[in-house]
């Protein structure tokens, strides 16, 4: 704790705490061992620091002219106004103080140490604090607790011990609250987690990043291609797999490709993930030309009887059909409907509605029959509880699709794999699957996907090797 240097005897009819940063709940047990410390004869061991009213400061009518703002003691002066109450006297730096007056250092005459401590506490124990400024303050004064610990030679503050002293109790609950305080302060820096609404926001960003690092890392352990049983994951450009391709090598295409509508720009991802989720560029001028290659490559490598499933957005599914039927495909004249079922976006709240659909189109090459009649509106459960993917659709709405144009032993195509639904899917049906994804972290994910399925030990154990 700071030294008061020097003391003063103030009059309490001085003393000043202002709106935004007065308690209204006090810890009794902790008032009345204070209470019993404070009238004992060691009396009280540091007295409150004050400062002098800035014009800034909204101090209450009625105050004196001379009036001094409580910096810290707050706990402290309402343990003197009860034991003035009282009418009882108390000792503070073998000064004898009568009810009425207080013990009191002026911020101004306190050490660099003690100075920086009042101000970290007048500023936690404000109201008003951002979840930003609240973070930083934490982490402050961990550091300057470290810092009198080392000067004093005792052990390193813990978790605990802040939260005992900033909100009174040091359980599981208090301790991972300023755990993530501090955490999260260290990274106000990144304007990803700055901007994020609230600490606990702010560490879901900071752990997908940390995620999506170690699986950049474990594609580079593992390498641009990965089998197992019946799976194939490629980390390469979807435009550089189709051109090596084989001519007629799939039964079914399926994949989910950028949009085109920029929502690497305005983060049309969820409620879950920032715009930096969507890692790709997602503007109408890369999509057209992206899938003005992608048409024709597609139905090159399908088999002379095969079917297309790509989603799409409504902006862009007539042109879609366009290029899709000039490449040679026989588009179906309406979309296949995602409905989901357990969520949906909101990309205008000020005016809605909720957005719980997507398109997908459908097209076949020559004459490929279907395996049974299915209604065109699919309904799924968006898994966005586990999404890593600004776009992630569940693997249960891959597996709707697939059943509808596959036999066991088929060979399904993803050339926009993601995080690589389509890898359960496929496997379900007895398909031989190759899922190719372009981003080394989905990429990644894909892998995992695999190694849990296929119980491929070598995988695994080059996953272990990368995580």
């Amino acid at each position: 704790m700071y030294e008061a240097k020097p003391m003063k005897i103030i009059d309490r009819a001085r003393i000043v705490i202002l709106d935004n940063r007065q308690r209204k709940e006090f810890d009794e047990n902790v008032i009345s061992e204070l209470t019993d410390s404070i009238l004992s004869p060691a009396g009280l061991l540091h007295p409150i620091v004050l400062r002098n009213p800035l014009p800034s400061d909204k101090v209450p009518e009625g105050s004196p002219a001379d009036a001094l703002v409580l910096v810290a003691g707050e706990t402290r002066l309402k343990v003197i106004d009860n034991i003035a109450f009282m009418g009882n006297d108390f000792r503070c730096g073998g000064t004898v103080f009568s009810p009425g007056f207080v013990p009191a250092s002026l911020l101004g005459d306190l050490d660099e140490i003690a100075a920086e401590e009042a101000e970290l506490d007048e500023n936690i124990r404000r109201k008003d604090l951002t979840w930003q400024e609240r973070s930083s303050a934490m982490a402050r004064l961990m550091k300057l607790r470290q810092k009198q610990a080392a000067v004093e030679n005792r052990p390193a503050p813990t978790y605990a011990d802040i939260a005992q002293e900033v909100k009174g109790r040091s359980d599981g609950g208090y301790q991972d609250s300023i755990r993530k305080d501090i955490l999260v302060a260290a990274h106000l820096d990144n304007p990803a987690v700055a901007k994020a609404k609230s600490a606990d926001d702010a560490l879901k960003i900071l752990r997908a990043e940390e995620q999506r690092v170690r699986n950049e890392k474990l594609a580079e352990v593992v390498g641009k291609t990965a089998s197992a049983d019946r799976v194939r994951v490629f980390n390469v450009d979807c435009l550089q797999f189709l051109k090596e391709a084989l001519d007629g090598e799939y039964d079914v295409i399926l994949t989910d490709p950028p949009y085109g509508m920029g929502a690497h720009q305005f983060g049309d991802a969820g409620g879950r993930l920032s715009h930096a989720s969507h890692v790709y560029d997602d503007s109408p001028e890369h999509w057209e030309q992206l899938m003005a290659a992608w048409c024709g490559a597609a139905f090159r490598v399908a088999k002379p009887q095969a079917h297309a499933y790509v989603f799409c957005d409504i902006d862009r599914f007539h042109r879609l059909k366009e290029l899709m039927t000039d490449a040679g495909w026989d588009v179906f004249r309406t979309p296949l409907i995602y409905y989901k079922e357990n969520t949906g976006r909101v990309p205008r709240p000020e005016h809605g509605p909720r957005r719980q659909w997507e398109m997908i189109l459908y097209a076949i090459k020559g004459n490929k029959p279907v395996t049974h009649i299915y209604p065109d509106v699919i309904i799924a459960k968006s898994e966005e509880a586990s999404v890593t993917h600004g776009a992630q659709k569940p693997s249960a709405l891959f597996q709707n699709l697939l059943q509808r144009s596959v036999k066991p032993g088929d060979r399904v195509l993803d050339t926009f794999a993601g995080t690589g639904p389509i890898i359960p899917a496929g496997t379900a049906l007895q398909c031989y699957v190759d899922a190719v994804e372009l981003d080394s972290a989905h990429y990644a994910t894909c892998l995992k996907r695999v190694a849990l399925l296929s119980g491929d030990s070598g995988l695994a154990d080059l996953i272990n090797k990368g995580a």
